[in-house]
């Protein structure tokens, strides 16, 4: 299918978001007075909601009506690994070794024993749950992002006309294990991985791409302005600085629907070519940009920091504000680079391999 601009635009907002987010942590952590990002843009972590819903409107609409089977199933999870992994392991990896340099070993030993270390960095690169975070903290989305992928893929094995009431049952489980409050603050075994609340939020995205597949967009202005309305009441009543363990539940009560609503507002919007000349060509690059920049960003803003502060934290709001153009503008730059040195190449050579591997008898479109 065409390239959706609108989701693009939003893939860059929400990578971002959670950079700003963790710009302010750094500047609220690093800094000598003067602040300029205040504690709101903390709300910036949000982005993973936006991301998660747009994963689950990403895969219906590209796959959702692939005839049933083991080749529709193996197909979609040959391209998501080799788009989710590659990448992942790039990154990993340099947090592996930024490890290994500053403390001797390949792990943060202030969160894992040594003695548990080989499986913790096995486990993380494999992006199987675990007591403690991956070893790059952010590949705890990306946990989540496969968990969704595999049950998406037997999904695929079933017959088209019942794969809808199968996403119906998938989001009774869980709305069920999250009613009753099942899991904990996160999930740390794939049983409560499997029945974590944020699950619901690819659930919600994939309703939005069957929505908008019907050809219902009537909508579109009314739920583009539901769902603002709704991120404004989200940001002042989800308070990400304190942890507990109904926040994952407040979390996607009140994100989930917010982006859901602006996804599918959006969407029904470029389709009707409302958006056409609306949206920031800069934006949807750097949407095409918004993985390499979600997984980068915070090695490179935290080692500018590092480095910054130290030498520069002089000026009060002046080398604040200087940080936060700099460090915003090398971390863009650096997921630049990266994709289209690294991870486009990838995402090429896999279709390639795909089309090889698929072609022969590949499964028509119903």
């Amino acid at each position: 299918m065409t390239q959706l601009k609108s989701v693009q635009a939003l893939r860059a907002i929400a990578a971002l978001a959670v950079m700003l987010a963790h710009l302010q942590g750094l500047e609220n952590q690093m800094t000598g007075g003067g602040q300029l990002l205040a504690s709101v843009w903390i709300a910036g972590v949000s982005g993973v909601d936006l991301f998660f819903v747009i994963s689950g409107f990403i895969m219906v609409w590209v796959a959702g009506d692939w005839a049933p089977g083991a080749h529709s199933s193996l197909k979609f999870m040959f391209s998501r690994i080799l788009r989710i992994y590659p990448l992942w392991w790039l990154f990993a990896g340099v947090t592996a070794a930024y490890f290994l340099v500053s403390s001797g070993l390949p792990w943060d030993k202030d969160i894992v024993r040594e003695a548990d270390g080989p499986m913790h960095l096995l486990k993380s690169f494999l992006l199987v749950p675990q007591q403690s975070p991956p070893v790059l903290t952010l590949g705890w989305t990306l946990i989540h992002e496969m968990y969704f992928y595999i049950i998406f893929a037997l999904i695929l094995l079933l017959p088209v006309k019942i794969r809808k009431p199968a996403f119906i049952v998938w989001a009774v489980i869980i709305a069920a294990s999250t009613t009753l409050q099942l899991t904990g603050f996160t999930p740390n075994s794939l049983l409560s991985l499997a029945l974590f609340p944020l699950t619901l939020e690819f659930l919600m995205g994939s309703a939005v791409a069957w929505l908008v597949l019907a050809g219902v967009s009537r909508f579109a202005w009314a739920a583009l302005a539901a769902g603002l309305c709704a991120l404004v009441f989200a940001i002042i009543t989800v308070d990400f600085t304190v942890a507990s363990t109904i926040q994952p539940t407040h979390r996607m009560l009140a994100y989930g629907p917010a982006y859901a609503l602006i996804v599918y507002g959006l969407v029904a919007l470029e389709r009707r070519g409302a958006l056409d000349k609306v949206l920031p060509a800069k934006l949807v690059t750097i949407g095409d940009w918004s993985y390499s920049l979600y997984l980068s960003h915070i090695l490179v803003i935290t080692a500018i920091a590092r480095l910054f502060f130290p030498t520069f934290d002089t000026a009060g709001p002046i080398d604040n504000l200087a940080f936060l153009i700099l460090a915003s503008a090398a971390a863009i730059a650096i997921s630049g680079l990266t994709y289209n040195f690294f991870e486009k190449p990838i995402v090429n050579r896999a279709r390639i391999a795909r089309q090889q591997l698929f072609s022969p008898g590949e499964a028509s479109r119903k």
